[in-house]
């Protein structure tokens, strides 16, 4: 039980947490319907001599004692929150463009043009899905907000989408809604991440969705307005914006477009299945894969001539990705870690008969570093010691605890580039069967 169920059920506890993330603390609690009671010490509190954090905490520390023996939670009635369905309707005059300014000025879009969701262009997308417009597809972190599939339609029609991608849309939805994508933690951070959607199956072509060249990139529609879709439900349903309670200390452009991308099953080398097939589904099955990641890393390869080469590369590109959270958190090497391998790096290998398995097996082997890389104040570096014994500043620290942990997914065209996804701390990758 964490600290905010115990809140709501009038049991006192005390969040300290620094000034720059006062709001994000509050919007947290908040969201979950409690109401917190917090000490702000001065930020920062990483990367600073002890003797100042010490001082911090010593400041911090009447206020600490008083507020875990004094203050008490208010138990509050729920507030009574406006019906989900039918969305509230809006009445505007004016031009696309001035409708435009309004929707941004108010937070109701991210800054990129939107097609205003007029209620018939609303009533046109549902026809893309047999979901009735009242049901509820989940609850959006951080702020909680109700989504229904009629708020899925609407954002739908403000991204460009067409009907016939509602349901890869709302699968999509479903699979970041899973407690497994660490959606929350992906959309709060203070890191540059983004979604990833990868989708297999008969969808792919069926909608029209990219899985070739330059797939996740411009002038594909399907891969661009439903990522854009995505995002707009994250932020506008989810209320993430900056500068609170999205933290990205810079961002990026996956904050209005999405990873997204088909695996090119049509250039998978002989004998390897497709990924979906990898996760437990059957080929026929249409199937949508998310993850939070950090932006992947090219891997530009023109020049290896046996597949131990190609490996020796691959290790140097991805052993300093060890050090994005992932170890000093202890959970990313827990987590899986995509590669998004270009069709004629998979040919290659595929041609000197090694299976998907001896590729990724032979990564894991190579793709390691020594303790002695990591910083002495990396939070649960001594978990090390349970996960591979006695620890010397020499011992080799492997990128996931697993080589099955390396997922292999035939991404994009052709040209000698394959690209490395790294999770987001804490988010695993979810699938759904896509449904209409």
């Amino acid at each position: 039980m964490d600290h905010l169920e115990l809140e709501r059920l009038g049991i006192p506890t005390v969040t300290i947490t620094t000034t720059e993330f006062v709001s994000l603390a509050r919007d947290t609690a908040l969201g979950e319907g409690a109401e917190p009671c917090l000490v702000v010490v001065p930020h920062p509190m990483g990367m600073i001599p002890l003797t100042e954090i010490r001082k911090k905490a010593e400041a911090a520390f009447p206020e600490i004692l008083k507020a875990a023996t004094e203050w008490k939670p208010v138990v509050k009635p729920p507030l009574i929150a406006k019906p989900a369905y039918p969305a509230e309707r809006l009445k505007l005059r004016g031009t696309v463009t001035n409708i435009n300014q309004t929707f941004f000025s108010t937070g109701l879009s991210l800054g990129l043009p939107i097609i205003p969701p007029t209620p018939e262009l609303v009533a046109e997308m549902l026809k893309g899905t047999s979901r009735k417009p009242e049901e509820v597809v989940g609850l959006v972190p951080p702020r909680m907000g109700v989504l229904t599939v009629e708020l899925v339609a609407t954002h739908a029609v403000m991204a460009g989408c067409k009907p016939s991608y509602m349901a890869l849309l709302i699968a999509a939805l479903e699979a970041l809604l899973d407690p497994k994508a660490n959606w929350r933690g992906a959309t709060t951070t203070t890191a540059t991440s983004a979604a990833l959607v990868i989708v297999n199956g008969p969808i792919v072509k069926e909608i029209g969705l990219a899985s070739g060249q330059g797939a996740a990139g411009k002038m594909h529609h399907a891969n661009a307005s439903i990522g854009y879709a995505i995002n707009l439900i994250s932020d506008i349903v989810g209320g993430s914006k900056p500068p609170a309670p999205d933290k990205s200390t810079l961002g990026g452009p996956g904050d209005f477009v999405c990873w997204i991308f088909g695996e090119n099953e049509d250039m998978l080398p002989m004998g390897w299945k497709p990924y979906h097939v990898d996760r437990g589904f059957k080929e026929s099955d249409s199937v949508v894969t998310v993850m939070g990641i950090y932006p992947p890393v090219d891997n530009i390869d023109h020049w290896s001539i046996t597949p131990e080469e190609h490996v020796n590369w691959w290790s140097h590109l991805v052993t300093p990705l060890l050090s994005i959270g992932g170890p000093c958190w202890i959970t990313q090497m827990e987590q899986p870690h995509i590669i998004g391998l270009g069709p004629e790096h998979a040919q290659f290998v595929a041609g000197a008969g090694w299976t998907k398995d001896q590729f990724r097996k032979a990564i894991w082997e190579k793709a390691r570093i020594p303790y002695s890389a990591w910083p002495k104040g990396c939070p649960n570096t001594d978990l090390f010691l349970k996960k591979f014994g006695e620890v010397t500043p020499d011992t080799l620290i492997p990128i996931t605890l697993r080589p099955e942990d390396l997922y292999v997914v035939i991404a994009g065209g052709y040209g000698k580039h394959s690209h490395f996804f790294a999770p987001f701390p804490g988010c695993f990758p979810v699938s759904k069967l896509v449904q209409k």
